[in-house]
């Protein structure tokens, strides 16, 4: 147990008695989300929670279909049951997808029917821009990884091979380090456009790569502690300067993502019409009945107007012409 929590704060790394190992931060962080999603599951947002956990479980797990099938990685003890440990992820995760965006909840929750709350305004936007300025650092570092691991001296497809997992990281159920960026970058951008939108979804999705991209931010940081170099910025190249600078950026932006996304706003009902639903329609229960039409006419007078006007031969109030007396 120690050694496995060691890994987990980057303590005990591959190679050091301990070749290959199982599990990562990685998983840690995936715990966690799940724990958030379970949290949720009684509450209007365990929909988007349960999808944000989906989603999360399935990017991060559907490499290692075809990592651990390479020849690289035969004869690996632990394998199969790696192997067998990711489909299982893969499909649980893409289940729990389809079952949470069907937007199923649990029959006793007690906000049965009430709608999940979208994020506050104010908070949505800021957070959307810090998601947003978070993924373009990512793209930043990632250009910068682009052009050294492809390099003449590191060879052309040396940023590929990592991308893809064809360079085993030493962990097992760990995904690929440049594919775990690119994925926290498009999720990062997915996130701030739901939160510029104060779209419910939002809020736990904004929350859970928060704190990924803290723990991961902290993993980092400690691997520069447990070497001696945290903040020796006398001794360190401009590289590792950025990135402890990126790291500590990340870790506050993260926990302001949560605390941010974790305010709940209120939603707007629609507007009712004061006089029922137009052409005709029935307008919602409780609604008082549209007028009748035509009945803007004066009290005692009809509706439909007066009589039609007589001939001209029979003009109204004039006395009949006088006759001749018979016999005259």
């Amino acid at each position: 147990m120690k050694d496995t929590f060691l890994t987990w704060i980057g303590r005990i790394f591959s190679g050091q008695q301990h070749a290959p190992l199982g599990t990562s931060i990685t998983d840690v962080i995936l715990v966690v989300i799940y724990l958030g999603a379970l949290l949720a599951a009684a509450q209007p947002i365990a929909s988007g929670a349960f999808v944000t956990a989906g989603v999360l479980t399935l990017l991060y797990r559907l490499p290692l279909l075809w990592i651990l099938t390479e020849d690289e990685t035969r004869g690996l003890h632990l394998r199969d049951r790696a192997l067998y440990t990711a489909i299982g992820a893969v499909l649980a995760a893409v289940a729990l997808i389809v079952v949470a965006a069907a937007g199923r909840r649990p029959a006793v929750s007690p906000a049965d029917g009430e709608p999940p709350a979208p994020p506050r305004t104010g908070p949505a936007i800021f957070g959307g821009l810090l998601l947003m300025f978070l993924a373009l650092a990512s793209v930043a570092w990632e250009a910068y990884y682009i052009q050294h691991f492809t390099s003449d001296r590191m060879g052309p497809f040396s940023y590929w091979r990592q991308f893809t997992g064809k360079q085993p990281s030493g962990v097992l159920l760990a995904p690929p380090g440049f594919w775990v960026d690119w994925v926290v970058i498009v999720l990062c951008v997915v996130a701030a456009v739901q939160a510029f939108a104060r779209k419910p979804v939002a809020r736990p999705l904004g929350m859970a790569l928060g704190w990924l991209l803290a723990a991961y931010a902290v993993f980092t940081l400690d691997i520069y502690a447990k070497q001696k170099m945290l903040f020796e910025f006398g001794d360190l190249d401009t590289t590792d300067i950025l990135q402890q600078l990126t790291s500590v950026v990340e870790v506050v932006a993260g926990i302001l993502i949560i605390l941010l996304l974790a305010l709940r706003g209120t939603h707007r009902p629609p507007v009712v019409p004061a006089w029922g639903a137009p052409g005709g329609q029935y307008g919602a229960w409780g609604a008082p009945p549209a007028p009748a039409p035509y009945n803007d006419a004066p009290y005692g007078q009809s509706p439909f107007g007066g009589p039609p006007p007589l001939p001209p031969e029979y003009p109204p109030n004039t006395p009949p012409r006088p006759q001749t007396p018979p016999g005259w």
